[in-house]
């Protein structure tokens, strides 16, 4: 990672952590995912911060970056159909048949896509765009954030004594 990233994060402390983490979540591009998490476990560890601090932001601004996404489209689902372009012909029974599949087995179905790289990302869009119930994604965005975010973070804290 850069050196300015390290300043950043060293300046504005766990705030930069949390911030960063949350963007990601949000979607903005840049560094991947894991990359920045397992950066984090690596620099708490090397710089003396509070690692359960850090866990736990970093888990927080998973939750709450998914959480806001699928929101915004649990909520904003008849907006965005009054605004699609007419040539973008969705069938009923195609999305009657996606909600299915992904509500089925308790959401077990969103667990595992949560904790895939790359489709992790649209998952809080698509399961707030075939309104999944809201205590039903809580609970799935809760323990994979727990996996996925301090899994990673944790590995890169583990790490930091093999290279240095």
């Amino acid at each position: 990672m850069s050196p300015m990233l390290t300043g950043y994060i060293l300046t504005y402390g766990y705030l930069a952590i949390f911030g960063l983490v949350l963007l990601q979540e949000l979607g903005m591009p840049g560094l991947p995912n894991e990359l920045v998490l397992f950066y984090f476990g690596f620099i708490s560890h090397q710089f003396h911060l509070n690692f359960p601090v850090v866990i736990s932001l970093v888990v927080l601004a998973d939750i709450t970056g998914s959480f806001v996404l699928y929101l915004l489209f649990y909520h904003g689902k008849l907006w965005l159909a009054r605004i699609k372009p007419k040539w973008l012909r969705v069938p009923v029974h195609k999305i009657n048949s996606l909600k299915q599949k992904m509500a089925a087995h308790d959401g077990r179905n969103i667990f595992m896509a949560k904790l895939t790289p790359f489709v992790r990302s649209y998952i809080p869009v698509v399961a707030g765009l075939m309104q999944v119930q809201p205590v039903l994604y809580g609970r799935i965005v809760f323990f994979t954030a727990i996996i996925w975010s301090g899994g990673w973070v944790t590995v890169g804290w583990l790490l930091q004594g093999k290279f240095y």
